[in-house]
Order: structure tokens, then sequence, then C-alpha cells
């Protein structure tokens, strides 16, 4: 009882002193203002590291689970944020699954609810926490906020407009009862399937059990980099050559493959078992989609970046390089295999470079480690070496998309949009990455057309001065009107005072692309340099064209500067005749244009990659390609699948 009354006392003197502080305030001061923690940075999420079958393997049990940190952002139930929207809807049962609160106070206590495969609130929450991981690492590459694709035009409006902004992804965790996921670019959103388990070698998996794609961080990744990247480059759904749709798919699967690396309790596990060798030895890290693979019967990863399991004795076996895969090969996913291939192989190799040291102090010099498992110190370092490097890759990987052509793109110019944009970030390659990339490219087969020498320096893009034709000082002049945009992009701001808000960066593209336009219509009809501007950005005069996108990027470079960016993509579209060659063959729509990246600081254009419309050659590969499709077998039976969803299609193996 006395403890009681002294808790009273001390409750009742608090009172008081707080009353006589606010009545001690001279007049016209304010009272002190109630306090207001600040908003986290990040928030923690429990996940599967790749997907749930790792949980169920007793040497990969404590790596199967793992805590992902992503932007905080405030979150309504599903969840719905700034850039996602989870649809928890089952149309094969005509369920309608509760949306999970992340922000419920128990939930954010936990990091999240606990991984699970029987619980859909965890599915949904699986889906947000890989994707907004995928997001986080394209913004940071890019210097910019990222946009999904534009919204279906209103009623009665042009089907070319694209003025309806559209602020999130959606996301149906259990849309489809199938061995399938993909991107819908007439949904907007990522669609995933569920279905039941092969019978044959369950190894690990309940055979006829449920297997969710939603719960695999490799396929949700890839399907929100497919998204990412429409959202950037929509012409890189016409397939125009063998490398466009390939690229989407081998791309997308870089994507999920580097983000492996970001997992430091699974990068330390797997250093550890392959004795920091990623190359020579079967890992995690180097597969994709390995719970998927298995349970459709296909032993080992969907696919597998540095080697495959051999159906006959069922061991894994490196893959060698080998150039006549990229001449014979056709199939999507096969051929986009090859790009994660060179990627990953140059990965290794930059690795390799960077641990050397590391190697030669834990071996007395020799480069040869002892027989055992490492010193727990040299595989925690080893695996930072790994990280760094995986960051370092995906960022270089990313960023050259800004530097890629708007249309008909090949593996080869991926390659010098690569290497030019991770020059014009990092001058001095003292690590020798661009060396690594060229090298990786060039043991499989994948050349620049028009290049004769592969060093770095040959594979960049050329800049004006070099250029077979300049552009005039009238078209450079106009980039000081600019500046009003790039102010209002910087310090644009949300009625709740949000920096950057989407919709807003959306708006100001847009009006950029209008002004732009208007501008280089005028110019190129009654300017005297207008024909010679024309040539300059591959179009024809004579015809009309579009401004395809403008947008302006801030990158910071490794010295503290941070690189202001001017990005526009000029588009042409004509039509080519059929092709009297081939019986059955139609009219077919043929793009050229180019992709400016100038500097806004000196107001000078830095590159411009082309892709003429007047290409005869460029026309002639074109035609060849649409032909080669009419006349393959599965055409014969099935016609050509243009629908659309192309990657559903793709994703079910029905397009070639």
């Amino acid at each position: 009882m006395a403890l009681s009354r002294a808790r009273t006392r001390v409750t009742l003197r608090a009172v008081a002193r707080k009353k006589s502080i606010a009545e001690s305030l001279p007049a016209g001061v304010p009272n002190p203002q109630p306090f207001v923690p600040p908003r986290p940075a990040f928030r923690l999420l429990r996940a599967y590291s790749i997907d749930p079958s790792l949980a169920t393997r007793l040497d990969t049990a404590r790596v199967g689970q793992i805590t992902f940190k992503v932007r905080w952002e405030p979150l309504e139930a599903g969840p719905i944020g700034e850039y996602l929207e989870v649809i928890d809807v089952d149309p094969a049962s005509g369920c309608f699954y509760e949306p999970v609160n992340l922000s419920d106070p128990s939930v954010l206590a936990s990091n999240g609810l606990v991984p699970s495969e029987g619980i859909p609130q965890f599915h949904q929450q699986m889906v947000y926490a890989v994707a907004s991981l995928t997001i986080q690492n394209f913004e940071r590459a890019l210097g910019r906020r990222s946009l999904w694709r534009p919204g279906p035009p209103p009623p009665g409006a042009n089907p070319k407009d694209d003025s309806v902004f559209v602020r999130r992804l959606r996301v149906y965790p259990h849309a489809l009862r199938e061995q399938n996921a993909y991107y819908s670019p007439q949904k907007i959103g990522l669609l995933f399937g569920y279905f039941k388990a092969t019978e044959d070698d369950p190894g690990d998996h309940v055979p006829g059990g449920m297997v969710f794609t939603c719960l695999s961080h490799d396929i949700v990744a890839h399907e929100t980099t497919h998204a990412l990247l429409d959202g950037m480059h929509r012409r890189f759904l016409n397939a125009t050559n063998p490398d466009v749709r390939a690229f989407h798919e081998g791309f997308a699967d870089v994507v999920a493959l580097l983000q492996h690396f970001t997992f430091p309790e699974l990068l330390r596990h797997q250093i550890g078992q392959t004795r920091g060798d990623l190359r020579s030895h079967e890992n995690l890290l180097g597969q994709l989609a390995g719970e998927f693979g298995r349970s459709t019967g296909m032993r080992g990863a969907l696919r597998d970046a540095i080697g495959k399991v051999d159906p006959a004795t069922g061991k894994w076996t490196p893959h060698d390089p080998d150039p006549a895969e990229y001449e014979t090969t056709s199939e999507a996913h096969a051929r986009g295999a090859i790009l994660v291939a060179a990627v990953f192989d140059a990965f290794l190799a930059i690795y390799a470079i960077r641990t050397a040291d590391l190697l030669r102090i834990a071996s007395g010099g020799t480069g040869v480690l002892q027989a055992g498992a490492l010193h727990p110190d040299l595989v925690g370092r080893l695996a930072a070496e790994a990280a760094k490097t995986a960051q370092h890759v995906l960022t270089m990987c990313i960023r050259a998309l800004d530097y890629c052509p708007p249309v008909d793109i090949t593996f080869g110019e991926f390659l010098r949009a690569v290497v030019t944009a991770d020059t014009d970030a990092v001058p001095d390659d003292d690590m020798q990455y661009r060396v690594a990339f060229v090298e990786a490219f060039r043991r499989r087969g994948i050349y620049p057309r028009d290049l004769r020498t592969l060093s770095p320096e040959s594979l960049l893009w050329r800049t004006p001065d070099g250029d077979e034709v300049r552009p005039s000082p009238t078209l450079e002049d106009a980039l000081q009107g600019l500046y009003e945009f790039a102010s209002a992009y910087l310090f644009a701001h949300g009625s709740d005072g949000t920096a950057e808000p989407r919709d807003k960066v959306f708006t100001l593209q847009r009006d950029l692309r209008i002004r732009m336009h208007d501008w280089l219509a005028d110019h190129i009809k009654s300017h005297p340099d207008g024909a010679t501007d024309a040539a300059f950005l591959g179009i024809d005069p004579a015809r009309g064209f579009e401004v395809h996108t403008a947008r302006i990027a801030l990158r910071p470079s490794p010295d503290g500067d941070i690189d202001a960016q001017f990005l526009m993509g000029v588009l042409q579209e004509t039509t080519l005749p059929p092709d009297p060659k081939v019986p059955g063959s139609e009219p077919t729509s043929f793009e050229g244009g180019s992709t400016i990246i100038a500097d806004l600081r000196r107001l000078r254009i830095r590159y411009c990659v082309r892709k003429k419309v007047t290409s005869v050659t460029r026309q002639a590969r074109q035609q060849a390609f649409q032909a080669a499709r009419l006349e393959s077998p599965r055409t014969t039976y099935f016609g050509v699948r243009e629908t659309g969803e192309p990657f559903a299609a793709m994703h079910r193996g029905m397009e070639r």
C-alpha cells in the first residue's frame, strides 16, 4: 500500500511539474509539440531465401528462411503501397483470401508473418517483399523513380494515347491453377500459378503436393523485372529478331540470379560449402527456380547459369561456353540463358579478381587453400566481396537499359550499352569489370554486328564528335530549355510532402515529350539543319515520328558527384511489304529511331544510339526472321501467336 501511495505521489508531482512548465512560458511562445518519432527507413519481412524446399532440407534449413530489408512505406492491408497492390483472389476455387495487414503491431514486432506454405497471407507478404526489393535495385541503379507502362487509352481516344498513369502494379499470388507465372501487359499485373508436383523423383517435395510459384524468390523477381523493363522499353515486346524476347527473358533471370547475392546468410553458407569457388561447384546461388524445376520432373533448377544436371546420371556438371549455341538456339528461354551465362561468367571473373589477395593471404601465398572447412572470418570476407561484386554487376546491367536502342535490341548492343554506361559512371576500370564482360560475351559468340575489334574502348557508343552524322548546334542548344523541367523534377513534392511523387514525375515526363516533339517537328520541317538532325536521329524527315520517352536521371558517381542526364527515345514506324519469297507473308511493321543520352550540366549530347528506319540491311534481317517464324513446324500447326499476353505464351512454352 505504501508503494502504491509513493507511485501516486510521483505521478502527481510529474503532472504538476508539466503544468508549471506550460504555465511558465512567456506570452506568445507556443506550447511544446508532442514528440513524433521519425519514420523507419526500412521494413523487415521474413521470407524464403530461394523457395520453400530449402527450409525442409537439413543442410540448408538454417538459410532457407531469411529477413528481407525493404524500403519503408505506409501500407494498407493487401499489402497495398505506392508501387504494388496485392490482390489475392483465386479464380479456380472462387476464393478471395483475407489480405495481410503488415502494419499490424504484432506483425511489425515479428518482422512479418512466419514463412509458411499453407498460409495465403504469407504468400501475399512474400510477393510484396521480393517485388519491393527488385524495384529498389532498379531505382538505385537508374537514379529515378520507376514507372509502370501507361494504362489503356480512354474510350474514344487514339489507340496510342499513353496519358493514363498507373500507380500500382497488381500482383495476384493465386491467379492460375497451372505450371505458369507471367507478367501481363494488358492487366499491368503479375499472375502467379500453383500446381500439383510430379509423382516422380519426390526427393525435395511431397508427391502430388501443391507448389506455389509465388513462394519462389526467383520467379517473383523474374516477373517483376519483366514489368519494370516493359515500363522502360515497351517496344521490347515486338519480336523483330531472335534476341528481342530472349533479352526480356534473359535479363529477368540476370536480376533474379544476382539478387541471390544480397542475402548474407545464404551467401556465407554457400561460400563455406564451395570453399569460395563458385565456378567449379554446384551451388544454390547459380541456380534459378529450383523447386519449380524439380517439382515438374526436370531434375535440378529450371535454368542453371553455370552448369546442368545430367539426366542420365543425375549429377551436376559445369557448362562450357559454346559459341555455336548462340547461332543455333532460337527458343526465348534457351537463348536468354546464354545471356545469363555470359553475365554470370563476368561476375565470377570479377569475383575471382576481387578475392585473389584474400586467397593468397589465407594460403600463405600459394593461392591453394588447405583441405578442410574455411575459417569463418575468411568466409565472411569472401561473402562480402561476392555481395559487393554482385551489386556492382547488377547495377551495371540495369543502368545499361538507358543506353540501349529503343527498338530491335540485340545481345551485342546490350554489351555495348553495359560498357558505355559503366565508362560514364566509372572512367577508371581498375578492377577490369568491362574486360570481364567483353571476354564472357566473346566466349559465347556474342558480338556487335558493326565492329571489327572487341576492346572495351571500341565497344563504346560513338560520341557526336566521332559520329558519321553530327548534330547541329541548334539541336544541342535546345537542351537549355530542359532546365525548367529538370528543376520541376528535382523539387516536385506531393500534397503530403512526399518528394518526387510518381504521378507528377509521369506528368512531367509526358509534358517534356510533347514539348520536345513539337520543337523537333518544327525544327526538322523548317530549319536548314533539319534534314541533318533527322539523319542524326535515325528518322525519315518526310514521315511523322514519336518522342517515345523523355526522362531525367540523377546518378551518384563513385567520387560523390551527381551525374545529371537527359534521356530521350525517338521512334518512327513504317510498313514493310510482304516477302514475295514466303507464301502467306503479310505486310509487317518496321520501326526505327534512336536513344539520346545528354549531359544536363554541360548541355551536350553524349551519345545517339541509332536504329535507322531507312536501313535496308536491317529490314532484310527482320523479314528473314519473320519468314523463319512462318516456316517453323510449330507455326505450321498453330500459327504465329501474337497476342496481348506474350509472356503467358512464352512461359507455357508455346512461342518460339
